[in-house]
């Protein structure tokens, strides 16, 4: 009897295994997969820039990690300048490319230079682990981008700041696929691997969300890129509330894992998976060691 209807997911030319290098850029979803990628064992590195909603702020930032790491030339300085930095409401110390975790609190005794430091130190950081990554997974959430008032720049995270002091627009697909022709084209040693989040963006009401997720849907597909359909799981295999957290936006925990597991009987390699369960077993007793 059938419970459900599963998602086909072609099998990839490719497979990972314990020696490829990982990074995952996107949505707070992008999080979620890449702590558990960790969590099993893999070399990951997870959103240096903190959570990315939008494709215009994951291209900007592989820009930049790019041009710092070495495999792109540019005129610009790729580095960020105190320009860059300033003080969002809650007093703490940020720039427009990086998500609030990533800041440092005023009221912790940090400064701007502080931030500044610790901005390009993670920068090289990540730049330095881009350089020798394999496989780049991206997580793309929403098509509605917020530009700062005067300027065509988007940023990647309001910081609480006045409505009034953005414009909201959407990015019409054929941009989108654009950009991700461009970050294929401009890494060819790399593999992609873009998905689209499951979680629902209701802030931008009930229609404006679907909207959104096929604008990016059909971007993906019509870039030719590789794509592991986790928002599919979500809308027809989870298909009930029960898979959702308390805010019925979010997967639940559940949901998470049982996305990663369908992610990893396709993509991950086969003699990885005992290994996996004895590395989860591992980090689960670490755990139980620091509580």
């Amino acid at each position: 009897m059938k419970i459900l209807t599963p998602v086909e997911i072609p099998k990839p030319e490719r497979l990972i295994d314990f020696d490829s290098k990982i990074l995952t850029l996107g949505s707070c979803f992008a999080d979620q997969m890449g702590e558990r990628f960790r969590m099993y064992g893999f070399d990951c590195m997870v959103n240096p820039f903190g959570t990315l909603y939008n494709i215009c702020s994951v291209f900007n930032s592989l820009m930049r990690l790019g041009a710092v790491s070495g495999l792109l030339r540019s005129k610009d300085n790729p580095l960020f300048t105190k320009d860059d930095v300033f003080l969002r409401p809650d007093g703490r110390f940020v720039t427009w490319s990086h998500h609030s975790r990533c800041g440092l609190k005023q009221s912790e005794g940090f400064s701007a230079e502080d931030f500044l430091r610790k901005a390009n130190q993670d920068l090289q950081d990540a730049a330095d682990f881009f350089c020798k990554a394999d496989t780049v997974i991206v997580t793309l959430g929403t098509s509605f981008v917020y530009k700062l008032k005067g300027t065509d720049f988007v940023v990647s995270n309001c910081h609480k700041f006045p409505a009034k002091d953005f414009e909201r627009v959407f990015i019409p697909f054929q941009d989108t696929k654009e950009m991700i022709g461009q970050i294929v084209g401009m890494f060819p040693k790399k593999r992609f691997i873009f998905t689209v989040s499951p979680i629902r963006h209701l802030a931008d009401g009930a229609h404006g969300n679907n909207l959104s997720k096929s604008a990016l849907l059909l971007a993906i597909s019509d870039a030719g890129t590789e794509y592991f359909p986790s928002y599919e799981i979500m809308m027809d295999e989870l298909r009930s509330y029960r898979w959702y957290a308390e805010d019925m936006v979010h997967p639940s925990e559940a949901a998470v894992k049982y996305i990663f597991e369908r992610f990893a009987e396709t993509f991950i390699a086969e003699q990885c998976k005992e290994k996996m369960q004895l590395n989860l077993k591992a980090y689960k007793a670490s755990l139980h060691i620091v509580k």
